[in-house]
């Protein structure tokens, strides 16, 4: 659930959850390096992880899970507009990475 559960939280709050789960991740590719396994995808600190995939994430799974949602649950608006501004975010960092202003 705290995957999911924190998509539509404010911005530092998601963003607090986004940074935990990847150090969670990068760790796990960490003890798959040390045992001499592949590393799984999003698991490899020297490649970057989830942060680098939260848009394709937002924009295939979040808002069209949502926006089903809140069509059957018109009062859950503010949860898909919560997602909205956060991957607006992303799409923001994406951009500056992108053009090298970060």
């Amino acid at each position: 659930c705290a995957d999911l559960g924190h998509l539509a939280s404010p911005g530092a709050v998601h963003r607090r959850w986004v940074a935990a789960l990847e150090e969670e991740m990068f760790r796990q590719g960490d003890a798959e390096k040390a045992a001499g396994l592949p590393v799984a995808p999003l698991c490899d600190r020297t490649t970057g992880g989830i942060t680098k995939s939260q848009v394709g994430f937002f924009e295939v799974v979040v808002l069209p899970l949502l926006s089903n949602f809140v069509g059957r649950f018109p009062s859950a608006q503010p949860l898909l507009d919560g997602a909205a501004a956060n991957l607006r975010y992303w799409q923001d960092t994406m951009h500056k990475q992108n053009s090298g202003a970060v």
